[in-house]
């Protein structure tokens, strides 16, 4: 779509300043809740490394209890049991706080001992669920701050967007603008000028006949 150029004018070219100022305020605020946002990503990044740290570490062991299990049982065994057993990690989905921040986010509600059946398990089986269970907290805890950390990067992502549009596209056309209206108000001032004078001129002509 082609740039319209406004209408010269002295009330065109203050409404013009006017908008400047306005965007440019919007441009620092959106800046400030940018930086500020990315302060807060930034408070965020070590405690996401060390949940993760914390949830690679126990479920490293957990594994090595796993793998123990599974050499004790083969895997169509494994399918199996799956097969019969129901869910035993009461967890949902809902809207969270952390960080001030508000976004969807898991919560944990507990665990209950699985029933196997007729199913005779390894020891080691136990071990390792349990293991997993005693951490599931650690976990979703570290799953919330991954989401928080995301929609934090989301938003300075927006922000960026958002300075972006006012830097690249609305700035210049607005300046653009203010300067098409003061070059042509300075041209009209010109023409005036320069017609005063010849019709001074033709009047004093006048007046000597």
């Amino acid at each position: 779509m082609a740039f319209e150029r406004p209408i010269p004018s002295r009330l065109t070219l203050l409404r013009l300043r006017n908008q400047e100022r306005l965007y440019r305020g919007i441009k620092k605020t959106v800046e400030d809740a940018r930086n500020a946002t990315i302060q807060r990503i930034r408070a965020i990044i070590p405690k996401l490394e060390s949940s993760r740290k914390s949830v690679y570490d126990e479920l490293s062991k957990v594994s090595l209890m796993l793998r123990a299990a599974i050499s004790k049982m083969s895997i169509e065994d494994y399918g199996k049991l799956s097969e019969v057993i129901k869910p035993s990690v009461d967890v949902e989905f809902m809207d969270i706080v952390m960080e001030g921040l508000k976004f969807r986010g898991l919560e944990f509600r507990g665990v209950s001992s699985p029933n196997y059946g007729i199913f005779a398990t390894p020891p080691e089986l136990d071990s390792a669920l349990y293991g997993i269970y005693s951490n599931f907290k650690v976990i979703s805890d570290m799953m919330n701050l991954e989401s928080l950390f995301y929609t934090l990067l989301a938003r300075v992502r927006e922000y960026q967007r958002m300075v972006n549009a006012i830097d690249n596209v609305l700035l210049p056309r607005i300046v653009e603008s203010s300067k098409f209206v003061r070059l042509k108000l300075d041209e009209d001032e010109r023409e005036e000028f320069v017609r005063r004078i010849v019709i001074s001129r033709l009047l004093e002509t006048l007046g000597r006949r």
